[in-house]
């Protein structure tokens, strides 16, 4: 080509491509079509897995959608039986639940799983979409990696919160930012509302929220746009509930779950655990810990190393919307290093941040501008093709060996008439039975035995004072009082705090008739299914 002063130069392929774009948009909407695909082949894969649509696979999903069973039956939440999170998840789920009513409480639950994996699939597109300026590698390493992130998988398989908490999130970053930078448009503000959206499924969308915030601090105006936005889009779905039972939906959703007694003891999950979990190397066979320490730090160099090598290149510093990954990523591994308790799916959370990190660390180079990043470039995708499905395939063979139980809701329907009364420490059993509702006028509304127990003691748990433990005791007895089946599963111990008294009680009205599934402890019976006698 000429340039305007008459001197010759090379043609370089999108070399007057405008900042913030990419020159070649049909590849950068292919790559990310792949890896969504990729993505819903591997969660929906998961769902054909011998019970794993129709069978109990967790504990979490029977609470979460057992809240939304309860409101559309006419239950008020908060108020007449406890809820742990925030109600966004339940009124997501309530127009299933209304299906449910018709279907049966286990179609309903398979419908949410199935809308569970959806919502994930989706996260993948919008992480594409989300670094889409920086090119065909940097979209493709960020859907790709999230697309087979492991913890991503687990949070997927079921009704679970953090799909749904990365869809709205990725949806406040995608309408925050304006290619590498924070829009100035009134897009601000509906970001805003989507990450208050987010916070009314689980309080921890604040953190990217507040991210964004730090960003913003000294631009006044766009501070307001975003704080307007949250807040309506979180008082919108809080606001009904918190009218009707103000005191117990903070009390159960912040008191119980931020002031735990617990929080300063030993974790049952060491750091470098948690780290080698949030790293997606839990998927690989058992190492030594020297070797999980050096693969985390060989991970962990390669973002930084990434950026220096752009920087010499092309001189140009992290943008808004780097910094973002970054920040937000340091933020969530530490909220994760802290608490007591940490479960696979709680790293979900972290996996859009991950992959972001990782897929604008790699379009640092964008090979358009720069005709000598071309070949570069084209390594690092290379090798970040290979890894990604080298991860996929591992992912994919695990789950061909995924199984549970099928034959709980056969022996169930059988055990239990329609419409009984039945008390359960783990509600997941009674919804895949259709056994979750009651027509018995007086059924306890309760549907998280642990989480009753955690806003009753105020966080305490069972280290909570003997008087607090004996209430809870009592409140057990009453909803024993009024049960024609109790369905405990084993570990009751931890949900309910079996006294002399309460043990005595439950022995004396009721009779194990069958769905043994493991022995009693101190005062707890064994579990299985148990009939007023």
């Amino acid at each position: 080509m000429v340039t305007s002063r008459g001197t010759a130069t090379a043609s370089v392929p999108g070399a007057n491509v405008p900042p913030g774009r990419t020159p070649a948009p049909r590849v950068v909407f292919a790559v990310i079509a792949v890896c969504t695909a990729v993505a819903a082949l591997l969660r929906l894969y998961q769902l054909t897995r011998p019970g794993y649509l129709l069978g109990v696979t967790e504990y979490d999903d029977g609470v979460q959608f057992g809240d939304a069973l309860r409101l559309v039956s006419g239950v008020i939440p908060y108020r007449d039986f406890v809820v742990v999170q925030p109600p966004g998840s339940i009124l997501l789920m309530a127009p299933v639940a209304l299906v449910a009513k018709a279907t049966g409480s286990a179609t309903g639950l398979a419908i949410a799983r199935v809308l569970t994996a959806a919502a994930d699939t989706a996260c993948v597109a919008l992480l594409g979409l989300l670094v889409r300026h920086r090119g065909p590698v940097a979209a493709g390493v960020a859907s790709g990696i999230y697309a087979v992130y492991p913890d991503a998988l687990v949070g997927a398989h079921t009704f679970l919160l953090e799909p749904w908490l990365n869809l709205f999130c990725l949806i406040g970053a995608l309408l925050v930012f304006d290619g590498d930078r924070i829009t100035v448009s009134r897009r601000l503000a509906w970001g805003g509302v989507a990450f208050g959206v987010a916070a009314a499924v689980k309080l921890w969308a604040l953190v990217p929220l507040a991210v964004v915030g730090l960003l913003v601090l000294r631009r006044p105006r766009r501070l307001a746009l975003l704080a307007a936005g949250a807040v309506a889009g979180l008082a919108a779905l809080v606001l009904p509930f918190l009218a009707m039972a103000p005191g117990a939906l903070v009390h159960d959703v912040v008191v119980s779950q931020f002031v735990r007694d617990d929080i300063n003891r030993a974790s049952p999950v060491p750091p470098l655990a948690r780290l080698t979990n949030l790293a997606g190397l839990s998927l690989f066979s058992q190492r030594s810990d020297w070797v999980s320490v050096a693969l985390l730090l060989v991970i962990a160099a390669v973002v930084p190393l990434a950026y220096l090598a752009g920087w010499m290149a092309t001189r140009r510093l992290p943008a808004e919307l780097d910094w973002y990954a970054a920040v937000g990523l340091v933020a969530i591994v530490a909220m994760f290093l802290w608490p007591y308790n940490y479960w696979s799916h709680y790293g979900a959370f972290a996996g859009p941040f991950i992959a972001l990190v990782f897929g604008l660390a790699v379009g640092q180079l964008r090979p358009w501008e720069y005709r000598n990043h071309l070949a570069p470039a084209l390594a690092v995708g290379l090798v970040a093709a290979v890894l990604i499905a080298v991860v996929g395939l591992r992912q994919f063979s695990a789950e061909t060996k995924l199984q549970t139980s099928t034959s709980l809701a056969a022996s169930a329907d059988r055990l239990i008439p329609a419409g009984s009364c039945v008390v359960t420490n783990d509600t997941s059993l009674t919804i895949s039975a259709d056994r979750f509702s009651s027509g018995q006028a007086g059924c306890p509304a309760m549907v998280d035995a642990w989480g009753t127990l955690l806003a009753r003691t105020d966080g305490q748990k069972m280290f909570a004072p003997p008087q607090v433990l004996d209430s809870v005791a009592a409140m057990w007895q009453s909803a024993f009082s009024r049960a024609r089946y109790v369905w405990l599963v084993t570990g009751s111990q931890g949900q309910i705090p079996w006294t002399a008294e309460l043990s005595a009680y439950f022995g004396h009205h009721f009779r194990l008739v069958g769905l043994v599934n493991g022995p009693g402890f101190r005062y707890a019976p064994e579990g299985g299914l148990y009939v007023r006698r």
